[in-house]
């Protein structure tokens, strides 16, 4: 039990520097610990800049210690006057609340950057409103190492705060000198440590930058003061749209002009107006794995010798980073939006169209391994009138070796997919999204690929998913069914790789996508597609080959009009990536102002253009977002 020192008011001073002093150790050794175990991102980042890292974080560090200090700093003014020795209690209390708290944010973010490359934001936080999802798409090794360092952390830092800093003051005589003086200027140190300094704007993440490697920049980043600021942040959304540019009618103009067509008209590449369909969504599939696109060769070999019979679109770019965003922009031709999801908002459904809905006639189904409560997509799913819907609970005799922790891997969703078809009524959609190649890839069959470093199981989950896919493949071409059927094949989103990546280049966002299957015209099979292409385009394209109307899917693009404009928009945290032909693109992120974070332009008037393009269509998507 603590002892109860009386004392001169005075010693309020060093009891005070010794708290602050505890957060700042507190936040090193997590951030330490955040290095050590992403061991192989931090030998490439290099010790100096690991070390520099440390000294830079100071700047949040600093004012995240000082929030935490708000509340000590009133506690001790009491004390300073009144002999209250219960607010020695509330004092040490407070601490041993916010240490668990503090060390959950920072375990969690091992889990966090492994899975996203990110750091715990607003959107990890609404993705953990079904917690079972999170559980399950996590490692077993990631849950118990972070439940350790959340009980090793807390327990480690209770003892250290009792034996060297807390102390159980009764101030043994007033003075009121003390008292003024502790009143008047600690909060105007305690405001400047909050605010980063004197300067005219409040410290931000981007004071603490300073590395070329990202991962440095994320570790240096406070991740209590980083959570915190999300949730702020994201709150100001539900009804502003923060990406206010132009005049609205100057920014309509803009992004109209983007999508109109001096004629519309579509080449046709199929060889009949009513074919079945069936669309697989595969889990995770970057352009580096996949050979046929340019990727390391022999990782998708079943894809690449499928696309020699194909019609493969060789610069397809995802809108997202996330499944969910993916299944929007598939079926609701909808991008990605910066900081919200509008899959998460089932209020903003009905102002959503579904291609699903314009095919009529057709029988329609949606077939998933695991939890289709992942990201909402269950809830958009049934909304939009799928008729037949199958996630892995309503999955029957599926032996143990194709049963995963996230649920039914690829061979069994594919074989339930095959059994299934054969009763499904003439013309069919069927749309299919596989799960093997999702962390924490336990796919049933032996690692064959022994390089990648840290992404080596994600290589061979890859390998494993490709394996499926030639084998479902193969087994269709007996099926009566398959002479009349095109299929799609479309990545959800990019991974990061051994080629490492930065996070918002247009390089991370490259990804597969391929139409084959008998329905296709023998001329369009074993050829490319070379314009720019991303899963909002799928929409306005199968709609016109099948002589539907499309113009409602304001965000989609025929790509067998030979008149659209060949662009690509794609969406993060807190900003977009634009890419036009010839190499020109720009990643802008509106966060603090930080602007343009790259680009590749061939003249000043290009930058200024696609700068002017991007902002323009940003701020009349994320309007619509907030209209629907």
């Amino acid at each position: 039990m603590t002892k109860t020192h009386t004392t001169s008011p005075w010693q309020i001073i060093p009891y005070f520097l010794r708290q602050f002093i505890f957060w700042l150790l507190f936040f090193a050794s997590e951030r330490l610990v955040f290095f050590l175990y992403n061991f192989t991102d931090s030998k490439l980042a290099g010790i100096s800049d690991i070390l520099l890292s440390f000294w830079h974080a100071l700047y949040l560090d600093i004012s995240m210690a000082c929030y935490f200090m708000l509340l000590p700093f009133l506690l001790l003014l009491f004390q300073s006057l009144f002999k209250l020795q219960f607010l020695n209690q509330i004092n040490r209390w407070q601490t041993y609340l916010i240490l668990p708290i503090a060390a959950m944010i920072y375990a969690s973010e091992l889990g966090i950057y492994e899975e996203w490359h990110e750091k715990l934001s607003f959107k990890a936080i609404a993705y953990l409103e079904r917690p079972s999802e999170a559980f399950n798409s996590a490692k077993t090794s990631i849950l118990l190492l972070a439940s350790g360092l959340v009980i090793a952390f807390t327990t480690v830092g209770i003892f250290l705060y009792n034996k060297f800093v807390h102390k159980n003051l009764i101030i043994e005589k007033r003075n009121f000198i003390f008292s003024g003086l502790w009143f008047l200027l600690m909060p105007g140190i305690i405001l400047l440590g909050l605010r980063g300094g004197v300067q005219q704007i409040p410290i931000s993440q981007s004071a603490v930058y300073f590395s070329k490697n990202n991962f440095v920049n994320l570790a240096t980043v406070n991740s209590v003061w980083n959570l915190a600021f999300s949730i702020q942040f994201n709150s100001k959304f539900k009804n502003h749209n923060p990406f206010i540019y132009y005049d609205f009618k100057e920014a309509k103009a803009i992004t109209d002009s983007l999508y109109r067509v001096e004629k519309d008209t579509t080449i046709q590449i199929l060889n009949t107006k009513n074919p079945n369909i069936v669309l697989v969504m595969l889990e995770s599939w970057s352009g580096d794995l996949v050979g046929s696109i340019g990727g390391y060769k022999g990782i998708t070999p079943n894809f690449d010798k499928i696309a020699e019979n194909g019609l493969l679109f060789t610069k397809n770019y995802s809108v997202g980073m996330l499944s969910h965003q993916a299944v929007v922009a598939i079926y609701s031709a909808f991008p990605s939006t910066p900081e919200v999801d509008i899959i998460k908002h089932a209020d903003k459904y009905e102002g959503l169209n579904c291609f699903i809905k314009d095919l009529k006639g057709y029988s329609t189904s949606f077939y998933f391994g695991g939890e289709l409560n992942y990201g909402n997509i269950k809830s958009y799913i049934y909304f939009n009138g799928f008729e037949n819907i199958v996630e892995g609970k309503d999955f029957e005799n599926v032996p143990d070796k194709i049963q995963g922790k996230m649920g039914v891997h690829d061979q069994g969703l594919y074989n339930r997919l095959l059994a299934d078809i054969k009763q499904f009524k003439t013309p069919f959609f069927c749309g299919a999204f596989t799960l093997s190649s999702h962390s924490p890839f336990d796919f049933p069959m032996d690692e064959k690929i022994t390089w990648g470093d840290a992404e080596m199981h994600y290589l061979n989950s890859v390998l494993y998913a490709d394996k499926a896919l030639g084998e479902f493949v193969q087994k269709a071409k007996n099926e009566d069914w398959y002479d009349n059927t095109l299929f799609i094949l479309t990545a959800d989103h990019s991974h990061p790789t051994p080629k490492k990546r930065g996070y918002y280049s247009v390089e991370q966002r490259h990804t597969p996508m391929l139409f084959f299957g008998n329905a296709l015209k023998e001329e369009y099979r074993g050829t490319t597609y070379n314009g720019f292409s991303n899963q909002t385009d799928i929409a306005a394209t199968l709609l016109a080959q099948l002589g539907k109307e499309h113009d409602k899917y304001q965000w989609s693009r025929n790509l067998f009009n030979p008149y659209i404009n060949n662009f690509i928009y794609y969406g993060f945290e807190d900003g977009f990536g634009w890419v036009e032909e010839n190499g020109n693109y720009m990643v802008y992120n509106e966060r603090e102002n930080w602007g343009i974070l790259e680009h590749k332009a061939e003249s000043k008037k290009k930058k200024e253009q696609m700068l002017r393009n991007g902002k323009a269509y940003l701020q009349i998507l994320f309007q619509e977002f907030l209209d629907y």
